[in-house]
C-alpha cells in the first residue's frame, strides 16, 4: 500500500509531455498516393498522447507545410484537434506566469483549458517553424487561427526583430516547477545578428533559477550551413536544461550534451518525408518527456504509420572496372544496373512493414547516381514509370548528382602572411576593398595572367553585398569570351601568347570595366564596388596559384569561348593555349577564398559584419 501511495505521489509531480516537431500538414495533399501522409502520422502522434496519458503536447514548428494552408489541411487539422485534445479529463498543469503575456490571440488572454467555454484534456503548445510563419496582411500565421479558436496555446512568437524578449511560460504541477522557453522561428542571419548585439533577452523566474527545470524550443537550422546560416548551440543561455530542436528533419531524438553550455539538445525530426533525402529516411520517432523537478528522462516512441523510404548513394566511379563503363554503352550499362538496385530497394522496404492498418505499403524509393562522365545517364522519368504503381514516386526514383574530383590543386592557396598585413589596414570597411588590398600585396609573387584584380573585387562586392550568385557566371563568361574575341583579332604567335594575353589584361582595367560590362550585358549595380576602390591598385595574383572547387563560381567555366568563325592553324593554337591559361575556376575562387580566409580573422571581422549585415532575408 505504501509503495502505491509513493507511486501515486510521484505521479502528481512528474509532468509528462509528448514531443513532435515538424508535422507538414498538407505535404502533397493534392498526390493520389501521397497525399494523406502527414494526417495520417499526426492522428498517430494525436493517439500516442492518448494512450500515454499526457499532460500536454509540445510542437516545434512547421505544424503546417504551407504559410497559407489549403482548405482541406486546416479542416483535417481541425477535425483531429478536436477528435483527441478534447474531453473532461482535468488537467493537472497550473500556469503561475502572467498568460497576457505568453498566448497571442488567445480570446481570453489565457490557455486555453482555463477556457470555460471549451473542455480540454490535453493541451496543446506550439511555437510557430518557417512553413507557417506570419504573413500577408496583418502579419497573421495559420496558428494565430489555431490560437483563436482555442485548439492550441500558440507561443514563442515575436513581435519586434530589432530586438528579441523571451518570456517563459511558468507551470506547476505537484513539486515540479517547468519554465518554457519558445522562439519561433527567425532568419537565421538576423536571429545570430541580434544574438551578437546582445539583443536578445532570455528571462529567468524571480525565484532561484536552480528551482526550475529550463525547456526551450526553437525552430532554425542546427547544421552548419555556413556562417550565419545557422544557430550556434553556444549562442544559447547555460542555464537551460534541455533545447527541442524544431527544423531539422533527420532525427536525432536521443538527447545529446553540449559539453560548453552542459544541456541538452533533443532533435525530433520531422513526422512526414518532405524530401528524398538520405536525414528523411531515418527512422522517424516523437518523444515521451517526463520532468521530475530539475531532472528529466526522454523516451523515443517510434511511429508506425510512417510511409517506407529508402535511401542508397552510390559513386558510379566504383563500379567503372565491375560494369566496364569504359568499354561500350555505359548509359545502357548504367541503365540496367540500376534496375537490379531498386529492385532491391523495394525488396527491403518491406522489412520496414510495421503490420499497422494505417501505415501506407508502397514505399519512396531514392536511388542517387553520383557520376563523373555524363555519358552514364539516362532519362530518369522513363525509368520509373517501370516500376509503375510499386513506388510512391515514380518520376524521381532515380537522381543523378555530378561527383567532383578533388584533387591536391582543389584547394584555397592563400598567402597567410600577406593577409594578415591586409587585415592590420585601419578603415577597410567592405570585403572588395579587402580582395582588393590583398592582390596588391602578392602581385610581385603571384601576378594575375588574365583577370584584372577590379574584377574579381566586383564579383566580391556583388556575390556578398547583393546576394548576386550568378556574378561570377556573368562577369567570367564576359572575360572569357572576351578574351577569345582579343586572341581571333590579333592572331599571336604561339610564343606571343602570353604577351597578348598580358596586352588584353591591361586593356581591361577598372577605370573602363563597369562601362565594358554594361557594353557585354552584364547587369551592374547601382551603387558598384569598383567606383570606391582606388585605382592606382593594380595587383596581381596567378590564377594557377589560387584555386578552389566553390559551387558558385565553377558554372560558367570554359563556356562561350568560339572562334565566331575565324580559322586558321594559328587561330587554333591561339584557342588551344587559352584554354591552359584562362581557368575561371581558379580566378572565380580567389574572391571566394578571401571570403572564407577573412571571415576567420579576428582583426577582419569588422569587415565581414559590415557587409554581410544586410537586413534583406
Amino acid at each position: 500500500m505504501a509503495e502505491a501511495d509513493a507511486a501515486e505521489k510521484d505521479v502528481d509531480n512528474i509532468i509528462r509531455v509528448l514531443v513532435a516537431t515538424d508535422n507538414h500538414l498538407g505535404y502533397a495533399e493534392k498526390d493520389a498516393v501521397r497525399g494523406e501522409d502527414s494526417f495520417t502520422a499526426f492522428e498517430e502522434i494525436l493517439e500516442l498522447a492518448v494512450s500515454e496519458d499526457v499532460d500536454m503536447i509540445l510542437l516545434g514548428g512547421d505544424l503546417f507545410h504551407d504559410s497559407v494552408p489549403s482548405q482541406n489541411a486546416m479542416y483535417k487539422c481541425i477535425e483531429l484537434l478536436r477528435r483527441y485534445t478534447f474531453g473532461d479529463k482535468p488537467v493537472p498543469l497550473e500556469i503561475l506566469s502572467d498568460q497576457s503575456q505568453c498566448f497571442y490571440n488567445a480570446v481570453n488572454q489565457s490557455v486555453n483549458y482555463e477556457d470555460p467555454n471549451l473542455n480540454i484534456s490535453i493541451p496543446v503548445f506550439s511555437i510557430h517553424g518557417n512553413h507557417d510563419d506570419p504573413s500577408g496582411f496583418g502579419r497573421l500565421s495559420s496558428l494565430d487561427l489555431l490560437s483563436t479558436t482555442g485548439l492550441i496555446n500558440y507561443f514563442g512568437r515575436w513581435t519586434d526583430l530589432t530586438k528579441v524578449e523571451i518570456s517563459p511560460i511558468l507551470i506547476r504541477k505537484g513539486e515540479t516547477k517547468l519554465a518554457l522557453y519558445g522562439l519561433s522561428h527567425i532568419h537565421d542571419a538576423r536571429l545570430v545578428r541580434i544574438f551578437k548585439d546582445f539583443k536578445v533577452t532570455i528571462n529567468c523566474p524571480n525565484e532561484s533559477e536552480e528551482d526550475w527545470f529550463h525547456l526551450m524550443v526553437v525552430h532554425q537550422n542546427r547544421a552548419d550551413r555556413g556562417p550565419k546560416n545557422y544557430l550556434p548551440e553556444e549562442l544559447l543561455p547555460a542555464f537551460l536544461n534541455l533545447v527541442i530542436w524544431g527544423h531539422e528533419h533527420d532525427c536525432r531524438i536521443e538527447p545529446e550534451v553540449n559539453a560548453l553550455r552542459d544541456f541538452y539538445v533533443s532533435q525530433p525530426g520531422s513526422s512526414v518525408a518532405t524530401s528524398l533525402a538520405k536525414g528523411e529516411s531515418l527512422k522517424k520517432h516523437v518523444g515521451l518527456l517526463e520532468i521530475y523537478k530539475t531532472k528529466f528522462n526522454l523516451k523515443p516512441l517510434p511511429l508506425q504509420t510512417v510511409r517506407p523510404f529508402i535511401f542508397e548513394s552510390i559513386d558510379l566511379e566504383d563500379y567503372v572496372d565491375k560494369l566496364t563503363l569504359k568499354q561500350g554503352d555505359a548509359s545502357t550499362k548504367v541503365y540496367n544496373f540500376a534496375i537490379k538496385r531498386v529492385e532491391d530497394m523495394i525488396e527491403q522496404a518491406k522489412t520496414l512493414l510495421t503490420g499497422h492498418p494505417k501505415q501506407p505499403t508502397i514505399p519512396l524509393i531514392r536511388l542517387r547516381l553520383r557520376y563523373t562522365d555524363e555519358t552514364y545517364m539516362f532519362n530518369t522519368i522513363r525509368f520509373g514509370q517501370i516500376f509503375g504503381s510499386r513506388v510512391a514516386n515514380g518520376a524521381d526514383v532515380v537522381k543523378f548528382e555530378k561527383l567532383i574530383k578533388r584533387t591536391k590543386s582543389d584547394k584555397v592557396n592563400i598567402d597567410k602572411d600577406a593577409m594578415q598585413r591586409v587585415m592590420e589596414v585601419e578603415n577597410t570597411a567592405r570585403v572588395e576593398e579587402l580582395v582588393d588590398r590583398y592582390f596588391e600585396e602578392v602581385k610581385d609573387k603571384n601576378p594575375l595572367k588574365l583577370l584584372h584584380s577590379k574584377a574579381l573585387a566586383e564579383v566580391t562586392y556583388r556575390m556578398v553585398e547583393r546576394s548576386d550568385n550568378n556574378a561570377a557566371d556573368q562577369i567570367f563568361k564576359f572575360y572569357n569570351e572576351k578574351a577569345v574575341e582579343h586572341l581571333m583579332d590579333t592572331l599571336p604567335a604561339i610564343e606571343n601568347i602570353n604577351d597578348e594575353i598580358e596586352n588584353f589584361r591591361q586593356r581591361y582595367k577598372a577605370d573602363d570595366l563597369l562601362k565594358m560590362l554594361d557594353d557585354f550585358g552584364v547587369k551592374t549595380e547601382a551603387k558598384s564596388s569598383l567606383a570606391n576602390i582606388k585605382t592606382s591598385n593594380e595587383a596581381d595574383l596567378s590564377d594557377a596559384q589560387v584555386t578552389s572547387s566553390a559551387r558558385a563560381t565553377g558554372r560558367g567555366a570554359g563556356r562561350g569561348a568560339g572562334t565566331r568563325g575565324r580559322g586558321g592553324a594559328a587561330a587554333t593554337r591561339a584557342k588551344a593555349k587559352l584554354d591552359v591559361s584562362v581557368n575561371t575556376k581558379n580566378s572565380s575562387s580567389a574572391a571566394q577564398g578571401l571570403l572564407e580566409a577573412s571571415s576567420r580573422g579576428r582583426r577582419a571581422k569588422a569587415t565581414v559584419t559590415y557587409v554581410v549585415s544586410d537586413d534583406s532575408d
